[in-house]
C-alpha cells in the first residue's frame, strides 16, 4: 500500500470509527435517560456538525495526494464537505427516506452561513497579514489550497442560498400586496402542541382570542397520548368563546370562521404508524366571503421522524421509512386537491417540511406568504432552545393577495410560532 493510500485508509477508518462511537453514545444516552436530546442545546449543536464532519472525512482521500499543509487540508476538506452537502440535498431530499435524518440535522440556515464563513476564511487566509488572524493553523494559502477551498466554498454558497430558506426581499417589504383594502381577512394559523395540555386553559384561550382573527386554522386540537390523538369534546366551550362563528374539525384540525362555511372536506388520507386516529393531511373548508367562495386548507402533515426509540434500533429506521412513504401519499393528495381547486385558496399549517427540501419543492406552484413578511429567516419551530427550523408555512393561489405576514411568539404555549396574516380577494374585473 502506498503512503497516499495508507493515509486515505487511515482517515476513512477514523471517520467510520468516530461515526460508530457517536452513534453508540447517542444510543446509550437514549436508553438510559429515555430522551433523545440531553444537556439542552449542546448535543444538538454537535449534531449539526456531524454531516459536515462525515463528508469532510470522506473528501480527505481526494486531498491526500495534493501538496497541502495540515491546516490547508482541513480547510479544503470542510469546503468540499459544504459543497457535497449542497449538491446531495436537492438530489436526495424528498426522494429517499435515507436523507430524512441529514435534513433534520442541518438547519437550512447553515446552507448559507457555513459556506459564507468558509469562503470568508479562505479569502482572508489568502492574504499573509490576515492569515494568522484567521487561525494559527493557516499560513498564507498556496495556489493549490486556494483552488481547493475558495472554489468549492463559493460554489457551495451559490447552491446553498436557494436551500437556506432566507427571504431576501422580506426586510424591504417587497413581497406584499400593499395596504389591505376594507373587507380583508385576518387569518391565524398555529400548531398548538396538544392544545392547552399542560397550560393554563384560561390563558390559552386569552392568547387565541387576542388576535381577533376572521379565520383560525389550528392544528393539534387534541390531547396527546402515545400512539393516539385524544379527542376533545369542547364544542360548547368553543361556541361560548367564539360566538357566532362556524366550526369544522377533522383528525385534530380545527377551523374557526366568522364567515359561513359552505363545505368541508378532509384531504390526504394515509395510515399513520404512530397515531392510528390521525390519518388526514388537511381539512379543506370552503367559506363564503361576500358573493365568492374561498378555500382554506388547515394542514398538518405527519412528522418526519419520532424520537421515541433508539437510533441503534431497527424500529427507528422502519418508522422513518414508513412515515416518509405516508408523507409522500399525503403531499400527493394535497397537491392534487389544490391543483384541481378553482377557488381562491390558502393552505396553511404545520407542513413538517423544511426549506429547500424535496417536499417544499412540491409546493412551488403556489405563493409563499412569508414573502409578504419582514423576517429574513422565517423559522417557526423552537427545539432544545433553538429556533432554527421552518416547519409551518402558508401558501396562496395567485388570486388571493397577501398584504401582511407576521410570526408571533407562542409565549411558552407551544414550540411553534403563530402565523398571522391579512389576505384579500382582488376586485372582480
Amino acid at each position: 500500500m502506498t503512503g497516499v493510500a495508507a493515509r486515505a485508509a487511515t482517515w476513512t477508518g477514523r471517520a467510520v470509527a468516530g461515526g460508530v462511537a457517536a452513534w453508540l453514545l447517542v444510543g446509550l444516552v437514549t436508553w438510559s435517560s429515555g430522551r433523545f436530546w440531553w444537556g439542552g442545546a449542546a448535543p444538538m449543536l454537535l449534531a449539526f456538525a456531524a454531516p459536515v464532519a462525515v463528508l469532510g472525512a470522506a473528501a480527505t482521500p481526494l486531498l491526500a495526494r495534493l501538496p497541502l499543509s495540515r491546516g490547508e487540508r482541513a480547510l479544503a476538506g470542510l469546503c468540499l464537505a459544504a459543497l457535497l452537502l449542497a449538491v446531495l440535498r436537492p438530489l436526495l431530499s424528498g426522494r429517499t427516506w435515507v436523507w430524512v435524518v441529514p435534513d433534520l440535522m442541518v438547519p437550512p440556515l447553515l446552507f448559507a452561513l457555513l459556506p459564507a464563513a468558509l469562503l470568508a476564511m479562505s479569502l482572508a487566509a489568502s492574504a499573509t497579514a490576515a492569515a494568522t488572524a484567521v487561525t494559527p493553523l493557516l499560513t498564507r494559502l498556496s495556489p493549490t489550497a486556494r483552488r481547493w477551498s475558495v472554489l468549492p466554498a463559493a460554489a457551495a454558497l451559490v447552491l446553498g442560498l436557494g436551500q437556506s430558506g432566507l427571504e431576501w426581499r422580506a426586510p424591504l417589504g417587497g413581497g406584499g400586496a400593499g395596504p389591505a383594502p376594507p373587507g380583508a381577512l385576518r387569518v391565524v394559523s398555529w400548531d398548538t402542541l396538544c392544545w392547552n395540555e399542560g397550560d393554563d386553559p384560561a390563558r390559552f384561550l386569552r392568547y387565541l382570542k387576542r388576535w381577533r382573527a376572521d379565520v383560525y386554522l389550528l392544528q393539534e386540537h387534541a390531547g396527546c397520548a402515545p400512539g393516539a390523538l385524544v379527542p376533545l369534546h369542547d364544542e360548547d366551550l368553543l361556541r361560548r368563546e367564539f360566538p357566532g362563528s362556524w366550526f369544522a374539525t377533522a383528525d385534530g384540525l380545527l377551523t374557526i370562521s366568522r364567515y359561513p362555511v359552505v363545505g368541508r372536506t378532509p384531504v390526504g388520507w394515509a395510515v399513520n404508524p404512530a397515531a392510528g386516529n390521525w390519518n388526514r393531511a388537511a381539512l379543506r373548508t370552503d367559506v363564503r366571503v361576500g358573493d365568492r367562495v374561498v378555500s382554506l386548507y388547515n394542514v398538518h402533515l405527519y412528522d418526519m421522524l419520532y424520537l421515541d426509540s433508539s437510533p441503534l434500533s431497527g424500529r427507528f429506521y422502519r418508522s422513518i421509512r414508513t412515515l416518509d412513504a405516508a408523507r409522500r401519499t399525503q403531499i400527493d393528495q394535497l397537491t392534487a386537491d389544490l391543483s384541481a381547486n378553482r377557488n381562491p385558496l390558502l393552505a396553511s399549517g404545520d407542513f413538517n417540511m423544511l426549506p429547500g427540501t424535496g417536499f417544499a419543492g412540491r409546493m412551488d406552484r403556489w405563493r409563499d406568504a412569508s414573502r409578504a413578511g419582514t423576517s429574513i429567516s422565517p423559522a417557526t419551530l423552537t427545539f432544545a432552545g433553538l429556533r432554527l427550523w421552518r416547519m409551518d408555512w402558508t401558501f396562496t393561489s395567485p388570486d388571493l393577495r397577501v398584504h401582511r405576514y407576521d410570526l408571533r411568539s407562542p409565549e411558552g404555549l407551544s414550540s411553534h410560532h403563530l402565523q398571522d396574516m391579512v389576505v384579500s380577494l382582488p376586485p372582480r374585473p
